[in-house]
């Protein structure tokens, strides 16, 4: 997942934090960059009906916060990060 400010001033850990932690979210890294917050995270809850749940709900938390988010599956993040020759 990756939090970028749309309305935020800033880029605030703390403040993707209160919102992760509403969710069954297990994360793994939380990386701050100039440009947004990265959270390298899984579902504790893994059924589809749940994950389009919580995915509509961390979108909305993320703009009331001012945050524009963004996520995908690790299959298609680790295929679009590696070089195949």
């Amino acid at each position: 997942m990756a939090f970028f400010p749309e309305t935020a001033r800033t880029v605030a850990v703390e403040t993707v934090e209160r919102i992760l932690r509403s969710h069954p979210i297990r994360i793994t890294r939380i990386e701050s960059t100039p440009k947004g917050v990265l959270v390298f995270a899984e579902s504790t809850r893994c059924e589809s009906f749940e994950l389009t749940g919580m995915r509509e709900a961390l979108l909305q938390d993320g703009r009331s916060a001012g945050y524009r988010v963004r996520m995908h599956r690790e299959g298609l993040f680790r295929a679009m990060h590696s070089l195949n020759f």
